[in-house]
């Protein structure tokens, strides 16, 4: 009997031994993954997949990096476009035609702008290896982003409309880190 009962031991243990090891091998594999397939995998568990695969593709760093680096290649890419649209909104504001249409694109600037700055930090704490952190961080200036549309500054509701998609994207890859 105590025969039998090893037998049965050994076939119950055998197959959770090889799954165990199968799925750390596949796990092994998506971790040293890089590239094209990367960005694929990554960008397929986001929101907005073609924004996602459109925008880090077009930085040709992301095409040696792992998913630590391609989040920061996100990161960056989108500081970098709300970077440009805090650029337009304050270009727009000495455009202006009238008394109102100063007004409301000031409004705009001046609540993007104190969104922005904390955005820009969120490269700090994602090197200080605080992905949440970032995440929060880039979470909160998504919400805050269509602002400039509500009030009715639509010359930038294209950039707005892409970063809002992308820092969606971002957000999600983010989180893959913790």
């Amino acid at each position: 009997m105590a025969m039998k009962v090893d037998v049965s031991l050994c076939l119950l243990v055998i197959p959770i031994v090889l799954s165990l090891l199968l799925s750390s091998h596949h796990f092994a594999k998506a971790d040293n993954e890089i590239g094209k397939p990367l960005i694929t995998a990554t960008c397929s568990q986001t929101e907005f997949p073609d924004v996602c695969i459109s925008t880090l593709e077009s930085d040709p760093r992301s095409s040696s990096a792992n998913l630590t680096g391609l989040s920061r290649i996100g990161l960056e890419l989108a500081i970098t476009k709300a970077d440009e649209i805090k650029a337009d909104a304050y270009t727009l504001i000495f455009n202006a035609t009238s008394y109102h249409n100063w007004d409301i694109r000031s409004s705009c600037f001046g609540a993007y702008n104190l969104s922005f700055y904390p955005f820009n930090e969120s490269l700090q704490y994602f090197d200080e290896l605080k992905y949440n952190e970032s995440y929060r961080i880039v979470d909160t200036f998504n919400k805050g982003l269509h602002y400039c549309i509500d009030v009715g500054v639509t010359e930038l509701a294209a950039g707005i409309t892409f970063l809002t998609k992308f820092t969606t994207d971002v957000k999600a890859i983010l989180h893959l880190l913790f």
